[in-house]
C-alpha cells in the first residue's frame, strides 16, 4: 500500500504532470460539505473553546474571510466547507514544499562537495 502511495505522489511531482494536475484540481473543484447553519457553527466552536463563548459577529467574520478565501460558501444562511478546494489548496503546497525541499538537499549536496 505504501509503495501505490509513494508511486503516485512521484506522479504527481513529475514536471510532465501539469496538466494532470489541473484534471485533478478541476474534478475535486465539485467536493462540497454539507450546508451547516450558522448556530451549528457556533456550537461547535463553542465546544472547541471551552470557557470562552464566540460571538456571532466574530463567526461571520471569519465566515466571511474564509468564504473569501474561497474555502467555504455560504448560501441561504448555512455554510459548506469547499473541500475540492481545500485539498487542491493543501495538495498544491505540499507539492511546492517537496520542490523546495528537494532544492534545498541539492543546495547542502553542492555545499559539502565545496568544503571537500
Amino acid at each position: 500500500m505504501t509503495s501505490d502511495l509513494e508511486l503516485a505522489f512521484a506522479k504527481l511531482i513529475n514536471p510532465r504532470m501539469s496538466a494532470g494536475l489541473m484534471v485533478l484540481y478541476s474534478l475535486l473543484e465539485d467536493l462540497q460539505g454539507d450546508p451547516v447553519e450558522p448556530r451549528e457553527v457556533r456550537r461547535a466552536v463553542d465546544k472547541r473553546i471551552d470557557k470562552r463563548r464566540v460571538s456571532k459577529q466574530s463567526i461571520t467574520n471569519a465566515a466571511r474571510r474564509l468564504e473569501e478565501a474561497n474555502i467555504i460558501g455560504r448560501s441561504e444562511n448555512r455554510y459548506t466547507v469547499n473541500y475540492g478546494y481545500l485539498l487542491s489548496v493543501l495538495l498544491n503546497t505540499l507539492l511546492e514544499m517537496t520542490h523546495r525541499i528537494d532544492d534545498l538537499e541539492d543546495e547542502i549536496i553542492a555545499l559539502k562537495a565545496v568544503e571537500r
